[in-house]
């Protein structure tokens, strides 16, 4: 029913060339993290990559990888690669710089559908959309992504413009019991650094 799509083809132009995907958090690079938390709910995961020896020693040999069609142009080609290979009706959607996805967000949102003839479901955190963290259908979004990038329009909070889709905000997650920590990204190294500090001292705190 889900499917599990990391995008892991940035530049890492803020984190100055090192890959995020790689980082290191709580003894696990991030991307093997994502993976052991899609397969609590994702009969099939997906990563997009244009370098799959980077991945293939850390991750399950039943990892399907693939490479943008429309390379260069960000998230919005990773959606088209990915959604082109899901057979599933649903796909869970990560960007490879959050360490804490979270599986339990995801088949919340995924219950979402239910009540509403939605293409997307994401988190909208105080104000900010959460597109790397959602639930989408790749079936109905793919022409509209595809003729996007034909169209050289490659902003992927401009595809929100022109589907049918659902924000849930913090305080619903909060009802659900549902942390906000998986809406977290790591852009830069001091960004990386106060996530590190953040576990140590959550850890000596514990002691």
């Amino acid at each position: 029913m889900l499917t599990g799509v990391v995008l892991a083809g940035g530049r890492n132009s803020r984190m100055k060339g090192q890959n995020k995907a790689m980082l290191t958090y709580r003894g696990e690079p991030f991307i093997v993290r994502q993976v052991k938390e899609m397969r609590t709910v994702c009969s099939r995961i997906i990563v997009v990559t244009p370098e799959v020896s980077a991945y293939e020693k850390c991750l399950p040999s039943d990892i399907l990888f693939v490479s943008d069609v429309y390379a260069g142009h960000g998230p919005l080609s990773g959606f088209h690669a990915a959604f082109t290979k899901v057979e599933t009706e649903y796909a869970w959607v990560v960007g490879c710089d959050y360490p804490d996805i979270s599986g339990q967000a995801a088949s919340w949102m995924l219950s979402w559908f239910k009540d509403g003839d939605y293409d997307a479901v994401l988190p909208v955190i105080d104000g900010i959309h959460q597109m790397l963290h959602g639930i989408y259908r790749p079936q109905r979004l793919l022409p509209e992504i595809t003729a996007r990038l034909e169209m050289q329009q490659y902003r992927l909070s401009g595809l929100l413009d022109r589907i049918h889709w659902l924000g849930v905000c913090r305080d619903q997650l909060a009802a659900a019991q549902i942390e906000t920590s998986f809406t977290v990204d790591i852009d830069t190294p001091e960004q990386y650094q106060d996530l590190l500090e953040g576990r140590a001292k959550k850890c000596g705190e514990e002691r």
